[in-house]
């Protein structure tokens, strides 16, 4: 990808976000990869990351839980990413 792949539009984010985006950023070039290309999260980054981090119970869940649905939204997206190259390269 290259910066102009990236939005210029500014994003503010919910305060109540801010700690699952900071734990996003820091652990998004983090992806299990086959020959389809990335399937899922390396948990093992996310788990050690969240460990040092010396959370409550409650804390590590909910911070797991944001980064899960992150995952999610980027694999989706990816997906029909796919999908539409595929529509266009079985046109030619």
């Amino acid at each position: 990808m290259k910066r102009s792949d990236y939005a210029k539009d500014i994003v503010l984010l919910w305060p109540e976000t801010e700690p699952v985006w900071s734990v996003w950023e820091q652990i998004r070039n983090q992806w299990r990869a086959g020959a389809v290309g990335a399937y899922a999260l390396d948990y093992n980054v996310l788990f050690y990351l969240l460990d040092r981090m010396g959370l409550s119970p409650e804390d590590h869940q909910e911070l797991f839980d944001g980064i899960r649905v992150i995952e999610a939204e980027v694999l989706a997206i990816w997906m029909e990413e796919r999908e539409a190259e595929d529509k266009k390269r079985a046109k030619t």
